[in-house]
């Protein structure tokens, strides 16, 4: 019986190992958060509300969102010199964008959890999200 105990606490110290930081999400730094969004339409969920998004992201610092229930926002975007989002609409946020090890993007919340993902990133504005929208 003792063997078995052995085998269960080494397969689980591989375990460990093997999905340790080389499979961790990556958190954005500064450049690469617009690189990203700059310019850019993003789509994704929104966690909290199940609902999907639209968001364009212009060059001047403005965004423009829409989501699936026909909810519209707009404001102002700007990332901080530690690569915080910063997106000032109905009030004023600080987003942490870290990439997936499988793929996309999730956005985190003040209290640290995954609030939105970023599933696709399209270059330009083909919804025409803007003033007039």
């Amino acid at each position: 019986m003792n063997h078995i105990w052995r085998w269960a606490i080494v397969c689980g110290f591989l375990a460990m190992n093997i999905s340790g930081p080389s499979f961790a999400d990556v958190r954005l730094d500064k450049s690469a958060l617009e690189t990203l969004i700059k310019g850019n339409t993003v789509e994704g969920r929104n966690i909290k509300w199940k609902t999907t998004y639209r968001m364009y992201f212009d060059p001047t610092g403005r965004f423009w969102r829409i989501d699936s229930r026909y909810n519209k926002e707009k404001g102002e975007w700007h990332v901080e010199k530690n690569g915080t989002l910063r997106m000032s609409g109905r009030k004023v946020n600080y987003r942490k964008v870290k990439q997936r090890s499988g793929g996309g993007y999730d956005v985190y919340g003040d209290r640290g959890t995954v609030i939105w993902t970023i599933d696709k990133v399209t270059p330009g504005n083909p919804y025409h999200l803007g003033p007039n929208f």
